[in-house]
């Protein structure tokens, strides 16, 4: 299988956390140092005087500059800082980063060089972490790296949380983005948009939709109306079995034709973004319909 990557989004948040807090970590040692420099100068200043007062014979002022040597010696200095260990949301980043990574490796085991994994395909609708071409069509995947069983009821999700002894620490995590959307609604949302996008260019009128549980310890629960065409564990994902069930008149497209459109799609809404006061929810101009 080959790999395509548009963006990396997940990477990239991951390394602009770990730059702040070493940004953040150097600040604070360039503060200490200079802390630290202004306390040894008074040492020396203390240090001095009481040298002068005893060559001038000012007793009184010799007693009084050690006591203030004394009293500098023993109060606190500055405090040498430790870097920062890393946030939650940086923690989370790097747990999904390592999820698609294991999902990738695990559809390579699979499929052969006529499939190709797109990471970070995005449009106005939200970023698909792995879009999957081959011949016999596009899947959109969802990756989510969660300990525990996981359940759903239509595009509600959440799971139970186990310890390292499989005891339940946690009952009942919703599991879903900052806009309140779970897994399902996640890439049916972005995949209803690349489908359109494929479907007014292409045979393609339907694109499969999937969530894939990551971690080594998610489990799958009770999943009522489910919304999506498949959910598995890691390695669990039968894709030639998804697309023989789900689209099975057995058609066959141009992989990378498919594979050029979605990153032409991709490329034009990222212009969109980066352009101010323009918006994303007008369409790519069409291109030549392919098989």
């Amino acid at each position: 299988m080959r790999q395509i990557t548009l963006s990396d989004h997940v990477n990239d948040q991951v390394n602009a956390a770990e730059q702040r807090r070493h940004d953040e970590f150097e600040q604070a040692k360039a503060q200490y140092a200079a802390l630290l420099d202004q306390r040894n100068r008074r040492s020396a200043e203390l240090a001095q005087a009481i040298a002068i007062a005893w060559a001038e014979r000012r007793y009184l002022a010799w007693f009084g500059s050690i006591f203030r040597r004394i009293g500098h010696a023993f109060s606190s200095g500055p405090t040498e800082p430790t870097k920062a260990g890393a946030q939650r949301e940086e923690i989370v980043f790097k747990a999904g980063a390592d999820g698609e990574r294991r999902v990738v490796q695990a559809l390579s085991a699979q499929l052969s060089d006529d499939w190709v994994a797109i990471s970070g395909y995005k449009n106005p609708a939200g970023e698909v972490d792995i879009v999957l071409v081959g011949p016999p069509g596009v899947m959109a995947i969802e990756v989510k790296f969660l300990n525990g069983k996981v359940f759903c009821d239509g595009d509600r999700w959440w799971r139970d949380k186990y310890d390292k002894y499989g005891n339940l620490v946690e009952r009942g995590i919703a599991i879903a983005d900052r806009g309140g959307r779970g897994p399902s609604a996640q890439v049916n949302a972005s995949a209803d948009r690349l489908q359109r996008f494929l479907a007014e260019r292409t045979p393609v009128n339907r694109v499969l939709r999937a969530v894939v549980l990551a971690h080594e310890s998610s489990s799958i629960g009770q999943l009522s109306a489910v919304t999506v065409d498949a959910i598995a564990l890691l390695g669990g994902l039968r894709v030639a079995e998804v697309f023989a069930q789900k689209l099975p008149g057995g058609e066959q497209y141009l992989v990378d034709d498919l594979v050029r459109l979605i990153g032409q799609d991709h490329r034009y809404h990222e212009r969109r973004r980066s352009m101010p006061h323009q918006g994303s929810g007008r369409e790519a101009p069409r291109a030549a319909r392919s098989r």
